[in-house]
């Protein structure tokens, strides 16, 4: 007996409703793809729209900086700049006006930290203790230093017990800050020769804006904002990144003289001990002074 394969009405519905069940579960899928695709590819753009921005602030703060540029005439061949009170800086070395970074190897650092750093001494007996800090304008350890220890250096340098040498560096420079270091130290450098009394000040300045920044720095606008707050027009030499090549060879004589981090502090000619604590440990030199 032959049997029949006709479905009945009621199989042709469950079939009907299987294949439109398994299509809209298909359109689901599809639709989820599509979905999911949409997405990675908002990601892909928003990483390309991050990746151009960042490689602008680089270009942007890269543009224009040469490898020779001049040297503040407070400068020492190190690039230090030397406070001697709170509005006067002492005289640089003569023979220091130019810097050219064009040759210069990039210092190798051993790990081993330094006994001693050029230009360190321990000043003879009835003269003013020397201080040498070598620091970032980006580095929230140096910010702190300062924040804790401006005021004392302040009455120290008044009271013609120390002098303060600064020797700012470009450790922390990065194309998201649009190298901020460096842009801070050119700043610096613009202040140290065209309005010498005002150095101490700005540098408080930018050291206390870390805080209010949370470590992304200052903008040259700001930069030259807060100098005109200051009595000081720095516009010109700022934009025009004038002590730039200034900045790096401070940065690759640090790095010569092998100096790991920032703030590093020497005291007459010795490495801070930070176990004791840094008022301490500068009064205790001071009276070796008489």
């Amino acid at each position: 007996m032959a049997t029949s394969n006709k479905q009945t009405k009621a199989e042709r519905q469950q079939t009907a409703r299987e294949k439109a069940r398994q299509m809209q579960e298909e359109q689901r899928r599809q639709e989820k793809r599509r979905s999911l695709m949409v997405r990675w590819g908002v990601v892909a753009a928003v990483v390309v729209v991050i990746a151009v921005v960042v490689g602008v602030i680089f270009m942007n703060s890269s543009r224009s900086i040469p490898d020779a540029g001049p040297a503040p005439s407070a400068a020492n061949d190190q690039g230090g700049i030397t406070l001697t009170s709170t509005t006067e800086l002492a005289p640089g070395d003569e023979a220091f006006t130019e810097v050219d970074n064009a040759d210069t190897a990039q210092p190798e650092m051993t790990g081993e930290p330094p006994t001693s750093v050029p230009g360190g001494e321990a000043r003879p007996a009835g003269e003013p203790a020397q201080i040498i800090v070598y620091a970032d304008a980006n580095c929230v350890h140096c910010a702190t230093f300062e924040e804790q220890n401006a005021g004392q250096l302040a009455e120290w340098l008044d009271a013609g017990e120390a002098t303060v040498e600064y020797r700012m560096l470009d450790y922390l420079d990065n194309p998201a800050t649009g190298n901020y270091s460096s842009r801070a130290g050119n700043a610096l450098a613009c202040m140290a020769e065209q309005s010498p009394e005002n150095y101490n000040s700005y540098l408080t300045q930018i050291f206390a804006s870390y805080a209010t920044k949370e470590g992304q720095g200052l903008s040259d606008d700001e930069l030259q904002e807060m100098a005109s707050g200051l009595g000081a027009d720095l516009n010109g030499c700022i934009d025009g990144n004038e002590y730039r090549p200034f900045v790096t060879h401070t940065g690759s004589a640090a790095r010569e003289a092998q100096i790991a981090g920032t703030p590093s502090v020497w005291v007459q000619g010795e490495n801070w001990d930070q176990s004791v604590p840094f008022a301490e440990y500068v009064e205790g030199k001071i009276a070796e002074q008489g």
